[in-house]
């Protein structure tokens, strides 16, 4: 009985400890996979340059990850032996570690978290290329855990490092480690063991310590990893010792044993744990008496009562020992009852003495300890631990099992920009405000209803009163309802902004996982709309969804394939009547799609920031056929170029160094470049774009503002922009001759240029009859239909514009 329960507790705890160790692991292991593939999707690297990839590694670490307290350092190290990273101090500040150009390629470590910082020391000579996280995984070319290794810095600590390599083109550009100190692994350990009264332990496949719940040394004097059987700790060397003479560790198959240690009898059990190429052992360990909660003492007691009380007479002796056993015997009946999960003890007692009454709680004691621990398993994987409510997989779990429901309502709720929700309150404060939410929503509605925190910011709740999609609406707003009011948290009011998805209809056949991911599709639809708080599934959104998908793919191909063709159209002069300039547009010519819309691919661009790159083809392009064009005489040397540039490009911190660097590669004067910006999209970073269009006026270009009076901003707004032009929106042209009110916005705009001495440029003319009223109205310059449509530049006239006229363009 003893070694079927002590063999039953320890591997239930050996397996709650690999389940915990696998959720400790999987994050670090995954955020280096992300920012792995986040530098080389967004080619962050540079050769001798580590800007950008610093930039997003110190954003990582202090922003993005900060809540994985298990990381101590995220670093990247290049082919060319240069490196950066990041690293938490103990008071949770991160200090900068480079070498690159900028340190003379020595290996710095800062202060803080900039190079401007101080130094505290340098490495000479540091090669990242052949340090044990980089080398073994440069070679394969794979993600993994690196070999366990001693850190170079001054505290010469140990690491295991997850590990993903930077690929593109099958050319490996560097490698990505994301460390967890071992001294977080035995602290993660530590806090289990309290409730567990035992000692647990991990080696490696060498048998040297990876942690202890002990908190007991990793390493002798000398820094160096000691083995399991050297350990301070006597009871962590007993337990090594036996492992190593009976070679338990190479079988690598979980292991029940049982050994003496200063008189004391203590089981143990050895399982292998294995995540990605990371091979470990955990042991766990637990004292006789512990286990059994003083059974044996209990059990001598018995027996020496049976014995004295034989001495009264055989029958009567007979008699009474039968008497006393049976509770016994029933406890070992029952035991192997444990072995089915069977935890309901009834164990009959005909004459109440107080041995054997202990001997039943003892046993009842274990019993329930044992049950516990099973217990403590199903909770953590079925209920959240913050709010109460039931996890994803309790969700699923419950929603999974036969139901008399042929019908039932799924809304997602989301709560909106809750990550900036979370910086202003903090984690503390967040947490009070999901458990508050929580708690409305158990308090509101009725028992029938099922809720989940399915996600951080995202509660699922089920109901089976279904009627029809009227019905299901309306129980959607009536939960939105709940969060009109706000939530008190420590005496602060907040307001949470939310929205929902919904999915609604018979229950047969349906998996609720795909109920789940349909329901989300219609919360990311409501999430983007402006008026719209909730949404009901449609069958489109998932086949949108599918295409947008299959649209990024395409366009990344492209960017790579440089698929995209510059068309021009141009800009007429309406004092000469002669081009004067032309507006570089984007067209896309897919080799599956044929020639796609901008309408399709431009906005999905910008949310994926491959406006970047396809900005800076489009913009290399441009300036290269207009410098060949001047140079064959083909237009004028004042030829004004004019190029769309997005706000994402606009905020980027390498744009002007790139747009720079263009222009020195093309040979195009500055004063002949014209970047214009849409006047709606300026307003949302003030600050930063102003600042960057100042410096690329600094250099001799010349800056519009697009779709003028369309984007809603204050006239006091625009004496802070730095402008060289106005472009007004096709809207009013289209309108002006048949409304006073839109002629007089373009007259009031022409005012406000003279007043700026900027030039101002008419979009959308179409007709002869606007043309001549914006010449009328003072209007310098103007482009639309009626002169031409955009073309690619082997269809232009090739004599000289210098000569060419209104009509050669009508």
């Amino acid at each position: 009985m003893q070694s079927k329960i002590s063999a039953k507790l320890l591997n239930s705890y050996s397996e709650n400890i690999k389940v915990n160790l696998d959720l400790f692991l999987e994050q670090p292991f995954n955020t280096t996979l992300a920012i792995a593939d986040n530098i080389q999707r967004n080619q962050l690297y540079q050769a001798s340059d580590l800007t950008e990839i610093e930039d997003y590694l110190h954003s990582a670490i202090s922003d993005i990850y900060y809540q994985q307290k298990q990381i101590s350092t995220i670093s990247f190290g290049s082919e060319d032996k240069d490196y950066v990273g990041f690293r938490k101090n103990e008071n949770q500040d991160v200090s900068l570690m480079l070498q690159d150009k900028r340190t003379d390629h020595e290996l710095e470590f800062y202060h803080g978290a900039s190079s401007d910082d101080i130094v505290d020391h340098s490495i000479h000579n540091y090669d990242p290329t052949i340090r044990p996280w980089y080398a073994p995984f440069a070679k394969t070319k794979t993600a993994g855990w690196a070999k366990i290794y001693s850190n170079v810095d001054e505290k010469n600590t140990f690491t295991i490092s997850s590990i993903s390599p930077v690929i593109n083109n099958d050319e490996l550009l560097g490698i990505v480690a994301t460390d967890i100190n071992l001294r977080h692994l035995s602290n993660f350990i530590e806090p289990e063991n309290r409730h567990f009264k035992g000692i647990t332990y991990i080696t490696d496949n060498q048998s040297k310590l990876v942690a202890n719940s002990l908190k007991a040394a990793l390493t002798d004097d000398d820094n160096n990893r000691i083995q399991a059987t050297e350990s301070n700790n006597a009871l962590i060397a007993a337990n090594g010792l036996y492992i190593a003479n009976t070679q338990l560790q190479n079988k690598h198959a979980p292991a029940s044993f049982e050994f003496n240690h200063n008189g004391i009898r203590y089981f143990s059990r050895i399982t292998t744990y294995e995540n990605n190429n990371l091979q470990w052992f955990i042991i766990v360990t637990l004292p006789e008496d512990v286990l059994l909660d003083g059974l044996p003492s209990q059990q001598r007691v018995g027996l020496i009562a049976a014995l004295i009380l034989a001495f009264f007479g055989l029958l009567m002796g007979l008699y009474l020992l039968r008497i006393i056993t049976q509770p016994i015997m029933d406890i070992a009946e029952i035991s192997q009852q444990l072995d089915h999960n069977n935890w309901d003890v009834t164990i009959k007692e005909d004459i109440k003495l107080h041995e054997t009454t202990q001997l039943i709680s003892a046993f009842k004691s274990m019993s329930s300890r044992l049950e516990n621990s099973f217990t403590t398993l199903r909770q953590q994987l079925l209920f959240d631990s913050l709010t109460g409510l039931l996890s994803r997989d309790g969700f699923i779990e419950q929603l999974n099992h036969p139901t008399t429901q042929q019908h039932g309502i799924l809304v997602l709720l989301g709560l909106r920009s809750f990550r900036h929700t979370n910086n202003s309150l903090g984690q503390h404060k967040s947490d009070q405000l999901l458990v508050a939410i929580a708690a409305r929503l158990k308090q509101s509605i009725t028992d029938r209803v099922v809720i989940s925190r399915i996600d951080k910011d995202t509660f699922a709740i089920f109901t089976p009163d279904f009627k029809d999609l009227e019905h299901s609406n309306d129980f959607a707003e009536t939960l939105l309802a709940y969060f009109n009011r706000p939530f008190l948290i420590n005496g602060t009011e907040v307001l949470v902004s939310t929205n929902a998805g919904i999915m609604s209809g018979k229950l047969d056949d349906i998996d609720i996982e795909a109920w789940l991911r349909n329901s989300s599709l219609a919360l990311t639809h409501a999430f983007k709309q402006e008026q719209v708080q909730s949404c009901h599934y449609q069958d489109y959104m998932i086949t949108a969804s599918q295409e947008q998908t299959r649209l990024t793919a395409e366009l990344q191909r492209a960017i790579t394939n440089h698929e995209f063709q510059v068309y021009y159209q141009p800009i007429i002069d309406l004092k000469t009547d002669q081009v004067s300039g032309a507006e570089a547009l984007v067209r896309w010519h897919s080799p599956t799609r044929g020639l796609v819309s901008p309408l399709d691919f431009i906005p999905l661009a910008e949310s994926t920031g491959m406006i970047i790159d396809i900005g800076q083809q489009v913009l290399t392009q441009a300036c290269s056929d207009t410098k060949q064009q001047i140079d064959k005489g083909l237009w004028p040397n004042a030829f004004s170029l004019h190029v769309n540039l997005s706000v994402r490009e606009l905020l980027h911190p390498l744009y002007v160094t790139t747009v720079k660097q263009i222009l020195a590669t093309t040979q195009l004067p500055a004063a002949n470049l014209t970047l214009e910006v849409t006047e709606s999209r300026l307003v949302s970073q003030p600050a930063l774009t102003n600042k960057t269009l100042e410096q690329l006026r600094d250099l001799g270009i010349h800056i519009a503002i697009d779709d003028f009076g369309t984007g809603y901003s204050s006239l006091a707004y625009l004496t802070q922009l730095p402008f060289d032009a106005l472009k007004v929106d096709r809207s009013f042209v289209s309108q002006m001759l048949e409304s006073k009110s839109h002629t007089a916005i373009i007259a009031a705009i022409v005012t406000i240029t003279n007043v700026f001495n900027a030039e101002i440029v008419a979009e959308g003319v179409e007709t002869a009859e606007q043309a001549q009223r914006l010449k009328q109205l003072g209007c310098r310059y103007a482009q639309g239909f009626y002169y031409s449509r955009p073309k690619p530049l082997a269809e232009w006239a090739t004599e000289n514009t210098q000569h060419k006229t209104l009509n050669n363009y009508g």
